[in-house]
């Protein structure tokens, strides 16, 4: 079985995509990781039905117009690229800039590069602020702060480092490194107002060690948050965890827990204010009030108090997903479905309306500092939308 970790798949075509909890360790240089502990014995009983068919759930009432959140800039960044299938998409946004990356092999002959790139909304232009001969898989931001994950093959796996960049300096640090084995995938980055978090994982044939970890930007500090534990043999023993979310709310967790070789799916949040058992999850994200999940066919905003009530949105077909929520208050909720169209809920007032119109392909929007972004293509031409969002 494999164990890789299953997170959010980015786009293929033109486009990619992109918490408030109980610190157990905390250092600033080399973490003193507790020792290996056994994990408790599972409490939820296994199920094999998607959550949304567990609880009552309201329909959201839709909306056919069109909704304004803000003023709407959009940037052509086509000219940039002439000549080149690149993927991109709005990463990080500070001040009047925007920030991303790619990855380009400019002959079959030749060795790739990623590039970091600061795109000036004012000036309209685009600057390289970094360039690696790895692959960059993933970047977002803190503050004035980047952070991204470069990786490249060695015959033992995949070797990765984490990295920063003080967008006032162009320092650039090293913030973790290692090397991903046995199928394990590695560290997925996601970030809060003040904290970036990801997981690591420590692999052999027998047993696989994950770490969940946030640097804290303004304490310059790593916090070692859990340390997870499963065994490998005939029957699985312990728990992995295998994707998670920060946000402003804390952190949640998709876990699953073994016990002699039986499996348990488990969404939870690590203040412990919401544990549900699950099976048929795409995506998820969580506020202080409700935890948004996404399924082939459904989303559903569970009420946190009461987790068997709340909301759903059914997409047009029930073939198709939905995914990428990004909460802009407690009850109010960007999210995607399938990969050409945005839609805004209202979880006050039970509705939701479409924030973009269009069937070109749509990354998955960003929010940061108050704004928020997402990236449009229809095979020709790429653009970048930023939306200034009301107070």
């Amino acid at each position: 079985m494999s164990r890789k970790t299953f997170f959010t798949a980015a786009l293929t075509l033109t486009l990619v995509a992109t918490a408030g909890c109980t610190d157990s360790t905390v250092t600033k240089e080399h973490p003193k990781v507790p020792a290996d502990q056994a994990q408790a014995a599972p409490t939820l009983e296994p199920v094999s039905a998607p959550l949304s068919d567990y609880g009552k759930y309201v329909p959201l009432k839709k909306k056919t117009d069109q909704i304004s959140l803000g003023t709407h800039q959009t940037y052509n960044l086509s000219s940039f690229f002439t000549g080149q299938n690149v993927l991109i998409a709005p990463d990080y946004l500070y001040e009047q800039s925007i920030y991303y990356y790619t990855y380009i092999k400019q002959t079959s002959d030749t060795a790739g590069k990623s590039y970091i790139y600061r795109y000036s909304q004012g000036s309209n232009d685009n600057q390289v602020l970094h360039t690696v001969k790895r692959t960059i898989g993933m970047m977002t931001g803190v503050s004035h702060y980047l952070f991204w994950v470069e990786s490249n093959p060695i015959k033992s796996g995949q070797k990765w480092t984490i990295r920063s960049m003080d967008l006032k300096t162009g320092n650039v640090n090293t913030l973790d490194q290692g090397i991903s084995r046995h199928d394990t995938a590695i560290p997925y980055l996601d970030a809060s107002s003040k904290r970036i978090s990801w997981m690591t994982q420590e692999a052999t044939p027998t047993r696989t060690k994950t770490l969940l970890k946030s640097f804290d930007v303004a304490e310059d500090t790593i916090i070692i948050h859990q340390q997870y534990i499963l065994k490998e043999g005939v029957k699985r023993n312990g728990q992995y965890p295998f994707d998670f979310r920060r946000s402003d709310a804390g952190l949640i967790l998709h876990t699953s827990t073994f016990k002699n070789g039986h499996k348990t799916p488990t969404l939870e949040t690590f203040d412990g204010t919401f544990k549900r058992r699950m099976n048929g999850l795409i995506d998820f994200e969580h506020s202080k009030k409700y935890v948004a999940t996404g399924e082939e066919g459904s989303a559903l905003f569970l009420n946190k108090k009461s987790q068997k009530t709340g909301y759903q949105f059914k997409p047009a077909d029930n073939r198709l997903t939905v995914d990428a929520f990004r909460f802009l208050s407690a009850d109010r909720v960007i999210f995607r479905e399938s990969i050409s169209k945005l839609w805004y809920a209202d979880l006050v007032h039970g509705t939701v309306a479409p924030l973009t119109d269009m069937a070109d392909t749509i990354s998955k929007p960003i929010y940061a500092n108050g704004k928020l972004a997402y990236g449009v293509s229809d095979g020709a031409q790429i653009e970048f939308h930023v939306i200034d969002l009301k107070k």
